[in-house]
């Protein structure tokens, strides 16, 4: 009987240990990740936003992915991403600025996050472009506490994104 007792104050204090950090801890995790490609920023624009919708082409996470709207360019444009792990994520930009970035939001998931907000801007380098991705997330209550422990491991799938379309447009001739 005393075990149960124990057993069940621990419980409740685990619950509560959880819920307070929840509370606490409200601010979305941020990550930076930069790439220099050495192609014209009309070529590195085409291929990340204007053809939005097949992200699939060159970032390594993703299975496959669509254009999920009638819109394919601009603010209000939406694209649905299979990763390779069987999960999925809807994806709208929610601003825009020919040439020079866009910015992106989670609309749906499999994955257990609350929010996801994605920023890429672009910047001429004479032939070369740097490609600048902004990451803000934040994991859904009662993990929401957990975030901040995947930070290298989003960090880690950015990097391999820009990798990825580094290695595409090289390959790809465009």
């Amino acid at each position: 009987m005393k075990l149960l007792k124990i057993l069940g104050i621990s419980v409740v204090a685990l619950f509560l240990v959880t819920l307070i950090l929840e509370l606490t801890i409200q601010d979305a995790i941020y990550i930076k990740v930069e790439k220099t490609i050495n192609k014209p920023i009309v070529t590195v624009w085409k291929t990340v936003a204007l053809d939005f919708g097949n992200v699939s082409n060159y970032n390594p996470e993703i299975k496959s992915s669509t254009f999920d709207s009638s819109l394919m360019k601009g603010v209000g444009t939406k694209r649905h991403c299979n990763t390779n792990d069987g999960g999925f994520l809807k994806e709208e930009i929610i601003e825009w600025n020919e040439n020079e970035n866009f910015k992106l939001k989670l609309t749906e998931s499999s994955f257990p996050m609350a929010m996801i907000e994605s920023k890429f801007s672009f910047q001429e380098n004479g032939d070369s472009t740097k490609i600048t991705q902004e990451f803000w997330y934040r994991m859904k209550s009662p993990m929401g506490f957990l975030s901040g422990l995947m930070k290298g491991k989003m960090k880690k799938t950015l990097e391999n994104g820009l990798s990825g379309l580094e290695e595409h447009l090289k390959t790809n001739n465009n």
